[in-house]
């Protein structure tokens, strides 16, 4: 388990980039640490991997202070990728093992694991230069894994990858999640968020403004509407007991409902309407809300497009 408690970090006397950071990244789950560019996802990581110091607070794992030996329990696979473009893929790999403590030996078996799940075993005597964008990353990825880490930051992973090449690294995240490993999962852009992550830190101007599961999350700031679509004249759907209004847009009704309405009451009022009506109803879906919808009932509009001192993300 990682847990940060109150953690902050200034940079000078006027910028506060976290502020009083706590939470907690369990094994076997995505967490991920969301929120705008400038929201203080990167200060966070850094500091974790001990990078940078806080400037208060802890970071601990199982209970304990970081120690110089836990930096190789880490994989990171930054949003900006490098890797060493003259070099061949196998070097390359064996190399970036090394660092973390792996034997030549253990790092062949597992390079020649890793690349045939990804289908690159034909490259490994390639030079990165002779890669495609989407095949570096891979490979890029797999430097990150290849040490076999308790903890994975991903920052940005799905970057520039085409939807063939991102389902294939979401089944892999998934995975090293059944596995146990901590996943800590960076990203501004929070439909991906909400496709892969258990859990949600979202961050603005470095204050945490929401932590929780996703389930949690949509049933806590859900709009309580429902849309449902009408082979037939569906006017009938705004004298349904607990509607507060209804938006038409062609055959779609989206109803906004009252706080205390039931969701399952109230589709057995809808069907029974619609039958008294001669109206078919083909679809009922209960709306649930975008992270971005609920970030921006949290923290406005504007702090989506708000200036940054020196952070880019």
């Amino acid at each position: 388990m990682l847990q940060l408690k109150n953690v902050t970090k200034s940079y000078g006397k006027d910028f506060c980039a976290v502020n009083d950071l706590s939470f907690t990244a369990e094994e076997g789950a995505v967490v991920g640490v969301i929120g705008p560019n400038g929201a203080g996802k990167s200060t966070t990581i850094r500091m974790i991997m001990d990078i940078i110091k806080p400037d208060s607070g802890t970071i601990t794992l199982d209970g304990k202070p970081f120690t110089a030996e836990d930096k190789d329990k880490i994989g990171y696979l930054p949003e900006e990728r490098g890797l060493y473009k003259k070099e061949k893929v196998c070097d390359v790999l064996r190399y970036l093992a090394a660092l973390k403590g792996v034997s030549k030996a253990d790092a062949d078996a597992r390079i020649d694991k890793w690349l045939a799940r990804f289908d690159l075993s034909e490259w490994k005597d390639k030079k990165i230069e002779s890669l495609s964008k989407g095949m570096a990353q891979k490979i890029q990825f797999i430097s990150t894994v290849l040490h076999d880490p308790k903890i994975v930051f991903l920052d940005e992973p799905f970057s520039g990858l085409d939807p063939v090449s991102s389902d294939e690294l979401l089944a892999v995240i998934k995975e090293l999640k059944q596995e146990g490993r901590i996943i800590l999962f960076s990203t501004h852009v929070m439909e991906v968020a909400e496709r892969i992550c258990d859990h949600i830190i979202m961050l603005n101007h470095g204050q945490k403004i929401l932590d929780g599961n996703l389930a949690q999350i949509r049933k806590e700031y859900g709009n309580n509407s429902v849309t449902v679509e009408c082979e037939g004249d569906g006017s009938f759907l705004k004298d349904i007991p607990g509607v507060k209004s209804v938006q038409e847009s062609g055959s779609e009704y989206t109803l906004t409902l009252q706080n205390d309405v039931n969701e399952k009451d109230l589709f057995a009022a809808v069907a029974a309407k619609a039958q008294e009506k001669d109206c078919t109803v083909s679809r009922y879906m209960v709306n649930e809300p975008s992270l971005h919808a609920v970030f921006v009932s949290i923290a406005g509009k504007e702090s989506l497009s708000d200036d940054v001192h020196g952070e880019e993300k």
